[in-house]
């Protein structure tokens, strides 16, 4: 009898069985089957289990805040070169009348040049053309002055040529067309050249 007491009184008391809430129960059946899939990491499951109880609920993500985008941030200012600065500067598109009335006045002098010039050769081809039919016998080659030759009156004769190309030069410097505006001085520099040409080849005849 006093070894059965001795046993009863060495023996531990057993606690009573704790009742667990549904959620570590759920826990504890999770933790111990982690360690059963790997019972190396046996010490491991346990932390992984109390970090999920001390993770608090986050509150669910509004779909419409999460599909808005950031706010717009303004452009850099762009310092870009005028479209005028590509452009090349050239003649302006107006004359002003002083500018035409200089422009005139500088073509008519050298109408007038040219018209002295013309007349003095034609003059000067005339008194070639007289000079060397009556001292070598020469004869006029122009049938048009040829009627002229033998007399004074071939000096008349003669302007005709250079009065037709003044006309025509005054023509062609008031002409609507640029190319006749610009060439006006060549029917007159034409009789020019012809006339001091056919009076040098009077001279230079024996």
């Amino acid at each position: 009898m006093i070894l059965a007491i001795a046993v009863l009184m060495i023996h531990p008391q057993l606690a009573p069985p704790r009742s667990f809430s549904a959620e570590k129960a759920a826990l504890v059946q999770l933790a111990s089957a982690e360690s059963s899939s790997n019972p190396e990491g046996t010490e491991n499951s346990l932390p992984t289990a109390s970090a999920t109880l001390a993770v608090p609920d986050q509150p669910a993500a509004d779909p419409s805040t999460a599909s808005l985008p950031d706010a717009p941030v303004p452009a850099p200012a762009v310092n870009s070169p005028a479209p005028l600065a590509y452009l090349k500067k050239g003649r302006p598109g107006t004359v002003s009348i002083s500018e035409l009335r200089e422009e005139d006045r500088q073509n008519q002098i050298l109408w007038r040049g040219l018209v002295i010039m013309s007349h003095g050769a034609a003059t000067f081809d005339a008194w070639s053309t007289r000079r060397a039919i009556t001292r070598t016998g020469a004869q006029e080659l122009n049938p048009m002055l040829r009627p002229f030759a033998g007399n004074a009156s071939l000096y008349a004769a003669i302007q005709v040529a250079p009065l037709l190309m003044d006309y025509a030069g005054k023509k062609m410097m008031y002409s609507r067309h640029g190319f006749l505006r610009r060439t006006w001085w060549v029917p007159q520099s034409a009789s020019f050249v012809s006339s001091i040409f056919c009076g040098t080849h009077n001279v230079a005849f024996h």
